[in-house]
């Protein structure tokens, strides 16, 4: 049922029931037309409302801490509930994010994965970053048995025969051309607009570090003795630190005379 529901349940402390222990409870029952999945929390909502019963509202997606210049990306799904009716969503999104796919068609009972990318190239910090998605009941032109679900992903390649400018040419040139399926015909109902919001949280910084020595000295080791030397390496980044050794071309050891103690 889509309601709103609330209630409190007492705790027993040894044979009474305490006021003292309270527990309050908040519900909302949806029967919503359409859901997005995979969102969590809004965290900075039940913080501002710890003291008011209310449900909290899950529409908040969090990247966390990204890399300058390499994208994170978070999925989601969105879901048509209606029995008989097609929807039209697109997602009003600006650069450094994006949504894959931005517009498409779903049809009664179906669902569609949506995957959220952020890439920026200087550090930037996202808080409660705001995008809309507007969601439309449409009606097809053609048959729905006869339409798929569409989105602007979706593509078709085909070959086709390109003229040769070459003299003498006999045969015609074939090139893989590779086209954006065009979305289906369709009209929008009157007054069925719907708009979904959602907030994004990131942080995009450089990965940075240090180490606590630039010069790595060994003790004179005999020859087919191991020695160890060790140094610290801290991550001092608001990211995680991605690293890697690679071993550079051998330089001509560093010859040394052997004393006479050790010749003996």
């Amino acid at each position: 049922v889509a309601q709103c529901v609330e209630g409190k349940i007492r705790g027993l402390v040894g044979d009474t029931y305490s006021d003292r222990a309270l527990i309050e409870l908040v519900g909302e029952g949806h029967k919503d037309e359409f859901t997005l999945n995979g969102l969590q929390e809004d965290t900075e909502e039940r913080t501002a409302k710890k003291n008011i019963i209310d449900a909290v509202r899950v529409n908040q997606i969090e990247f966390g801490h990204c890399p300058v210049g390499e994208p994170c990306w978070r999925a989601l799904a969105i879901t048509n509930h209606m029995q008989t009716k097609v929807m039209r969503f697109e997602w009003e999104a600006d650069a450094p994010f994006r949504f894959s796919p931005k517009v498409g068609h779903l049809h009664p009972g179906c669902a569609k994965d949506i995957t959220v990318t952020l890439r920026s190239d200087v550090p930037a910090t996202f808080r409660r970053h705001l995008v809309k998605c507007k969601v439309t009941t449409i009606s097809l032109e053609q048959p729905q048995r006869k339409v798929q679900d569409w989105d602007d992903e979706m593509t078709i390649t085909m070959w086709k025969n390109i003229t040769r400018k070459e003299p003498g040419a006999r045969w015609p040139k074939i090139e893989r051309v590779v086209e954006t399926v065009p979305e289906p015909a369709h009209t929008v109902q009157e007054e069925s607009s719907q708009e979904v919001e959602v907030y994004l949280s990131a942080v995009v910084a450089y990965a940075q570090f240090q180490l606590s020595t630039i010069r790595v000295q060994f003790k004179d080791t005999l020859p087919f003795q191991k020695r160890t030397a060790t140094f610290i390496m801290h991550n001092t980044g608001e990211v995680a630190l991605k690293y890697s050794w690679e071993k550079v071309e051998e330089s001509e050891p560093v010859k040394k005379p052997f004393s006479t103690t050790l010749m003996r």
